[in-house]
């Protein structure tokens, strides 16, 4: 599937719906959505992941703003807008691209005639040297060599000219960083015969949810303001006002009890 790089949103109206949302339901429902955006406009029905997802927020926040703003069905839960949204996004592309490939073919059907007309056997000679060269290079700088060199340049002159080789070594290295076992890398003929390089790879990073060496009070100076950010927990906060980093004052403006 074509990777949808932006998530459209309406500013006006993500306003007028979350006005009596407080800043920790706000940052669920936001979090929510981006993370229903990267997954086909669906959240999980497991709510122990929505809960992961959220940096563990509290259960009643999160299921008063799934009954608010999100649909059930068979496959999860989707917020209606967004789903139409994403469904127009994925036609456009699909759209755009169905174009993009007729033009290649008739492009790359007229350079072929010329070819075959204007080219003598010393120039396809000379041609499948740079075919050679360019694989070489490509074959050198790819972390994991798997399968035969010989296969993977049988792949790569059926694609020579249409992808760019630093595309192809990065697009197979980030693919196989994404494997623990090399084993389970495919073989580069493979990959390429597949067009592995449109791969849209969503390895988690497992250090998302996990706590890092990090500073929980790193945003000291806003909550002293009565601002927090998504990433900010009401755990952190009760606990700078232990520490005696906060005052009363504070707590209250940021709506949080102790």
């Amino acid at each position: 599937m074509t990777k949808i790089w932006k998530m459209g949103i309406s500013t006006d109206n993500f306003i007028a719906d979350t006005v009596n949302l407080t800043n920790e339901e706000i940052g669920i429902y936001f979090r929510l959505l981006c993370y229903a955006w990267k997954n086909e406009a669906y959240l999980p029905k497991d709510i122990s992941r929505i809960k992961r997802i959220v940096q563990n927020a509290k259960e009643e926040d999160i299921n008063y703003i799934l009954e608010t703003y999100f649909k059930e069905d068979d496959i999860g839960y989707y917020s209606k807008a967004q789903k139409e949204e994403f469904e127009w996004v994925i036609e456009k592309s699909s759209k755009a691209k169905v174009a993009a490939e007729k033009r290649w073919n008739a492009n790359a059907s007229q350079t072929h005639m010329r070819t075959q007309s204007s080219y003598s056997h010393s120039n396809n000679h000379s041609n499948n040297k740079i075919i050679e060269d360019s694989f070489d290079a490509i074959w050198s700088k790819i972390k994991t060599k798997r399968g035969t060199k010989a296969n993977g340049l049988k792949a790569y002159k059926k694609i020579h000219g249409k992808v760019e080789p630093s595309l192809l070594v990065d697009k197979y290295n980030a693919k196989s960083n994404s494997v623990d076992d090399k084993q389970f890398v495919p073989h580069f003929s493979t990959w390429l015969n597949s067009e592995g390089w449109t791969e849209e790879l969503l390895t988690e990073k497992k250090e998302e949810f996990k706590v890092d060496n990090r500073n929980p009070f790193a945003n000291l100076s806003l909550w002293k303001k009565g601002i927090r950010t998504m990433n900010d927990t009401d755990q952190d906060i009760k606990k700078a006002y232990k520490d005696g980093l906060l005052e009363k004052i504070h707590i209250e403006k940021l709506n949080i009890s102790v």
